[in-house]
């Protein structure tokens, strides 16, 4: 049964509509395995983003800009569109000579963009939303590629050390990536890898931090009801690794990476109360 996405404009009230459905009614909620399908090769990224009724944008149409930033599986770019700016991520091919992590990445699309069309998280004001997907032609590969929303403070580690945010700001938005947290564990997912450069930071001029933040990078995420992940002794496979499915502890431990910057950035405040800027040190990873 599929959850209609709650039709609400704030984290409070999204955090409402949660708090006031029932149990039962929460169980649509519950993102399902099944939604996550076996990705083999390139054609099965575009079959798999192409069923989710994203607008197809052809990469000529996209005037690219300039690149926001590279990981292990995109590289992103912003791009406009006529008026409209965009990020594009793109999956990155190097070395497909790996067959098991060239897969990995495959299915780190389609699994980020399942959840960013999940229902009920589509309206969640602190997730991005993805607007679109196309294709480029490189040699003899097909590369997709993602259009999300561009965020113009850009990451929340960016953000720091170019507007120098007071503290109370810098607590305000890890609140609202614990309320992005929350609502992803109500739909049976654990985001995995929580840190300030998956956070990304929007103007919001209405809020007392004049920001909002947004976690991202769902590629790699855990779906605790993937049931071809699990095995008979209550383990589940993640990320090579083996983790006991123990909800509770799995999502407490998500909550943990951000007791650390706010740790960290407190003892960076400056006698006027505003962060110092910190380029150099790398003790700002989560």
């Amino acid at each position: 049964m599929d959850c209609a996405p709650a039709s609400v404009g704030s984290t409070l009230s999204w955090n409402t509509f949660l708090s006031r459905t029932s149990v039962s009614t929460l169980t649509c909620a519950i993102f399902s395995g099944r939604q996550s399908q076996s990705v083999h090769g390139l054609e099965d990224v575009i079959k798999a983003v192409g069923s989710l009724q994203l607008r197809r944008y052809r990469y000529e149409e996209l005037a690219r800009e300039e690149t926001l930033g590279e990981g292990e599986t995109y590289l992103v770019e912003k791009a406009v569109h006529g008026t409209t700016v965009f990020a594009v991520k793109h999956l990155k091919i190097r070395n497909t000579s790996d067959e098991k992590a060239f897969r990995r990445r495959l299915s780190a699309v389609t699994t980020e963009a399942q959840i960013m069309r999940h229902s009920p998280l589509r309206a969640h004001p602190n997730l991005p939303s993805v607007i679109g997907y196309g294709w480029n032609l490189r040699g003899q590969f097909i590369v997709p590629f993602l259009v999300v929303e561009y965020a113009p403070f850009g990451t929340f580690r960016e953000y720091i050390q170019t507007f120098f945010p007071t503290l109370s700001g810098v607590e305000i938005l890890l609140g609202d990536v614990a309320s992005a947290l929350a609502a992803l564990h109500v739909c049976g997912i654990v985001h995995g890898d929580v840190k300030l450069d998956n956070v990304l930071v929007f103007p919001s001029w209405d809020r007392p931090a004049k920001a909002l933040a947004k976690l991202t990078d769902f590629g790699h995420a855990l779906i605790l009801n993937d049931k071809s992940k699990k095995h008979g002794d209550g383990t589940v496979k993640y990320g090579g690794t083996m983790m006991w499915v123990k909800t509770y502890s799995v999502f407490t431990d998500e909550y943990k990476p951000l007791n650390l910057p706010c740790q960290q950035l407190q003892r960076a405040r400056s006698d006027n109360s505003r962060l110092v800027p910190n380029r150099q040190n790398k003790d700002l990873e989560v």
